[in-house]
């Protein structure tokens, strides 16, 4: 009896494309959980403190005065977005949006895996039959998925209150209704989503769909089906041919398996071509090399371009386009490290009081409004002085205490004899003295630190003489 041939084994569970999802699920998940708990320095790696009105990042920490990085971090995001788009498509969509990982956890892990409401992960388009134990485990399946949309919603949270704050406050109801009304409402939101509106989110409601499309070019990654070798599935009008590939051609290699289509979340056939639903998660891949490795042949659907697909060649990833995103995050990225490297540890803000001058005497006032702003996570006690000799500070007498990332309002008096004004006044060179102003500059200073340094420039207003 002649022996069988050697035909290719099922392809690993770990080298499949699932498998490395799934990693990069845990990996993510992870890294979301940990990142609110790391302190570099004085802050936090990145959170947005409304409260406090603050943001850190990379552990230095911006108030509300100092937001002239977040642009550049908006401007970040956008273009890693374009650059990851054109060179990968949509694999955010099936890689690491949360959406996809919370379906994920439902469907393949508590309804298939532990519930078995499906007979396997690859039954993604068959309809559970509606039997009373079905509709049971449907139940339990949302009890047991509950606390997912919870706990994710609290860490999410996690970025706008700090996590030792956010557990003080729950533990405070009575005191902290807005932040526990929030959670609630994000974590309601997230279940609907995830159990009722499922990939109609992916398909009808996300606009990241419908930006892909002006990103991709025929260089860009998605799953593709080789028409050449599998057979042309779908007319040029979209509509599928009847009659079997096989059948109109024995070279066609596609087996009309379904497999393909039963296994995709978004119920579309990879065969028709790229499609708006499509979220790069590749189990159309991992379902046609299981079917065409038991028969001894490749993939008909491959993570591949249409450029790399039509010439056999290697995709080329790095092009005019990429290297001018590329380009783009270096240059961003060397703003905001500038940015944060130029952080000043003190904030002055002057304000001329409403009043011109107040004359007293032999002598003209000047009344300001000084604004302090610790930066720091230390406190600091400031001072100042005027650069022109002839002015003196009437008030405040004393140094000036700051708490850390605290604000202090100080009304201040600058005096000036009435004469020396008008020697001012009369022989001053700037143009501005010949209407009573004289520009000054005012250099505060922390009395601990001898690094914190600050000159700010106003001006003092005399008399017409």
């Amino acid at each position: 009896m002649a022996s069988a041939p050697n035909l290719p084994k099922k392809t690993p569970f770990g080298r499949s494309w699932r498998f490395k999802r799934y990693l990069v699920y845990v990996c993510i998940s992870f890294l979301s959980v940990l990142i609110p708990f790391i302190r570099v320095g004085d802050g936090q790696i990145f959170l947005i403190s409304f409260e406090h009105r603050q943001i850190h990042l990379l552990g230095k920490i911006y108030g509300a005065q100092e937001m002239y990085l977040l642009p550049f971090l908006v401007i970040f995001l956008f273009i890693f977005i374009f650059f990851i788009t054109s060179m990968l498509g949509r694999v955010w969509c099936g890689w690491g949006c949360p959406q996809t990982i919370f379906r994920t956890i439902l469907r393949d892990l508590i309804e298939t895996k532990l519930l078995g409401l499906h007979a396997k992960i690859t039954n993604k388009q068959r309809p559970t039959p509606p039997t009373a134990l079905n509709k049971l485990k449907k139940i339990l399946a949302l009890v047991l998925f509950a606390p997912v949309p919870i706990a994710s919603m609290a860490v999410l949270l996690f970025y706008f209150v700090p996590p030792l704050e956010f557990f003080a406050h729950i533990a405070n109801p009575q005191d902290h209704a807005l932040l526990l009304g929030i959670w609630a409402a994000l974590s309601a939101i997230v279940f609907l989503d995830i159990t009722w509106v499922q990939e109609r989110f992916c398909i009808y409601l996300c606009p990241y769909a419908r930006v892909q499309s002006v990103l991709f070019d025929k260089h860009t990654l998605n799953p593709i089906y080789d028409t050449r070798r599998g057979g042309v599935i779908y007319n040029e009008a979209g509509v599928k041919i009847p009659l079997l590939p096989q059948r109109r051609d024995p070279k066609n290699e596609c087996v009309s398996c379904n497999h393909c289509v039963h296994v995709c979340p978004t119920h579309i056939d990879i065969r028709k071509g790229m499609q708006l639903e499509c979220i790069n998660c590749l189990e159309c891949v991992d379902a046609c090399t299981t079917t065409m490795g038991k028969i001894g042949k490749k993939s008909l659907v491959n993570w591949s371009s249409s450029q790399a697909q039509a010439t056999q060649s290697p995709v080329k990833f790095w092009r005019a386009k990429t290297l001018g995103y590329v380009g783009v995050l270096l240059i961003v990225v060397g703003v905001v490290v500038v940015g944060s490297l130029k952080k000043a540890p003190m904030i002055l803000d002057i304000t001329h009081g409403g009043q011109l001058y107040a004359l007293h005497g032999e002598f003209v006032d000047n009344s300001y409004l000084f604004l302090f702003q610790n930066t720091s996570n230390r406190p600091h006690a400031y001072t100042f002085n005027v650069d022109d000799p002839n002015i003196s500070i009437l008030r405040p007498t004393g140094t000036l205490n700051v708490d850390p990332q605290g604000k202090l309002k100080v009304v201040v008096i600058l005096r000036m004899p009435l004469q020396k004004a008008k020697e001012a006044y009369l022989t001053h060179e700037v143009t501005q003295a010949k209407k009573g102003i004289l520009p000054i500059t005012i250099k505060a200073y922390s009395m601990d630190d001898p690094n914190i340094v600050l000159e700010q420039k106003t001006i003092f207003i005399v008399p017409h003489f």
